[in-house]
């Protein structure tokens, strides 16, 4: 069952609004009293969540139906791979993304990709600071790790967005990150191009603070963070820096501390990964009537059977043809995407037979536009637990874990050896537009390859592993408020 969410007037003006025109410097109003602290750092956690899914984070006055929090961006990194197809130009609100255009300083995409993080930043960075690190309070102590996991996350977004990827970097020590910014009980900010280094030092720092606060905190549903969510946040960092037995190791333990459990293979069939209460998921955002974004969301774009830009206006998200090869036969996940071998009935009223080939019909209608945003999945901890393990060497041992994981997805599959590139594909097809496959691409540095026989991109075009099109440019916004940013420090 959804619940709603009550957020109060003063939530709302502390919580809720983005960082609009001031960027960095931004350091939000304080307004607690000595005897609401609990229920101010409560409140300001509610809205920050709140500000993950909200329409509109920049603050534009024109429309912005690309714009609709954590999974809009997360979309418009997954159409720049070669993963997802998409099948027209359509409006376009990511058609441009998919060509790799308007990365540049003076565009909008990359200042809204910076607002959104250093607004959640600003935000995780409130929280904190309300919150003595010697509290005995294990409430106020559960809100703490998790503001400070969504700084971590931040962090890491932004870090493989305005930089190539830490594992081709000659010195990450000597190489322009992006600032860091923390609340002034935990000391300096760096308003300038922090290092790597620097950077991926305090998305350790604050992951690992974030574990060790959570430890033993139980949440109020599963649209927070606790203890294995922020150790699965923490492997994705060190997948992509290569500590493959520090990434094995964080994801194991998260599999095994979790109370989430895997889908069976009928479930895999016919989820419409929509749904919150799924077993399967550890963390999402519960979508109901008040908080649904409508045509500006992720179903919209997403959903094939639903009402948006993905589905009755025509402008269908489809897996690479290549991609949708490497299916088994008795692969559950199959369901998922319209076959190449389907009929194709423009005449019909089913939406399934009317759709072109390799459509997806992963992401399924619900009532009102509530479907719910997935964040994580348990899938995630035994994918990078085996990718780890065979990136060590250990392809045995890669096997025997991610079997436990694939005879939930192709009861035939069977294999005792499996290398890192065998479970990549795993992941690519398991994670099909949740946000990875960007990601993915950069850490391993994959190159993004659509033009082929038989592709079925709109946009025919190959871009290799490096590419700095792939990445952003610092805002313009932030080089002229930010005197520590100079054009020197711009990216390629």
């Amino acid at each position: 069952m959804k619940n709603k969410i009550y957020i109060s007037l003063l939530v709302g003006l502390l919580g809720l609004s983005s960082c609009g025109e001031e960027f960095l410097n931004v350091e939000p109003t304080s307004v607690a009293s000595e005897n609401k602290e609990d229920q101010i750092s409560e409140g300001l956690l509610a809205g920050t969540y709140a500000y993950m899914y909200k329409y509109n984070t920049q603050g534009s006055s024109a429309s912005q139906h690309r714009d609709f929090g954590l999974m809009g961006l997360f979309h418009l990194c997954d159409v720049k791979t070669d993963d997802l197809a998409l099948d027209s130009e359509g409006s376009g609100w990511f058609s441009s993304d998919s060509k790799f255009l308007y990365r540049t300083e003076e565009y909008n995409r990359t200042f809204m990709y910076w607002n959104f993080f250093y607004t959640l930043i600003s935000k995780s960075n409130e929280i904190i600071k309300r919150i003595p690190s010697n509290s005995i309070d294990k409430e106020q102590l559960g809100v703490k790790g998790q503001a400070l996991a969504l700084r971590g996350m931040s962090y890491y977004y932004l870090i493989n967005m305005y930089q190539q990827t830490y594992s081709s970097l000659q010195d990450p020590a000597a190489t322009l990150g992006v600032p860091i910014m923390i609340s002034a009980a935990e000391g300096e900010s760096i308003k300038k191009r922090a290092s790597v280094k620097e950077v991926y030092d305090r998305i350790e720092k604050d992951y690992k603070d974030a574990i060790g606060l959570l430890d033993g905190y139980n949440r109020s549903g599963k649209n927070r963070i606790d203890k294995p969510v922020a150790q699965i946040l923490l492997s994705r960092a060190y997948l992509t820096m290569e500590r493959w037995a520090d990434a094995a190791s964080m994801a194991h333990d998260a599999r095994v501390n979790s109370s989430s459990k895997l889908m069976d293979a009928d479930q895999v069939a016919k989820d419409g990964y929509n749904n919150i209460e799924n077993d399967e998921w550890m963390w999402g955002a519960d979508i109901t009537n008040e908080t649904s974004t409508t045509f500006a969301s992720f179903f919209s774009f997403l959903g094939t059977f639903d009402d948006g830009y993905g589905g009755a206006v025509g402008q269908y998200r489809k897996i690479d043809a290549n991609l949708y090869k490497e299916f088994s036969a008795t692969d559950k996940r199959l369901s998922l995407f319209k076959s190449p071998n389907a009929k194709i009935d423009s005449k019909s009223e089913k939406v399934e037979e009317v759709v072109p080939a390799y459509t997806n019909f992963k992401f399924k209608k619900m009532p009102g536009w509530t479907g719910d945003y997935v964040y994580m999945r348990l899938s995630e901890a035994y994918l990078t637990e085996a990718e780890a393990l065979a990136h060590l060497g250990k392809n045995v041992e890669a096997a025997n874990v991610l079997k436990i994981w694939m005879l939930t997805r192709d009861p035939k599959w069977d294999k005792a050896s499996v290398t890192a590139d065998e479970v990549y594909t795993q992941r690519r097809l398991e994670f099909w537009g949740e946000g990875f496959a960007f990601f993915d691409h950069l850490r391993l540095k994959k190159d993004v390859v659509r033009d082929y026989v038989g592709t079925n991109h709109w946009a025919v075009m190959d871009v290799k592993a490096g590419d700095w099109k792939m990445l952003y440019q610092i805002p313009r916004r932030e080089l002229q408020d930010n005197p520590l940013i100079t054009p020197a420090d711009q990216n390629p």
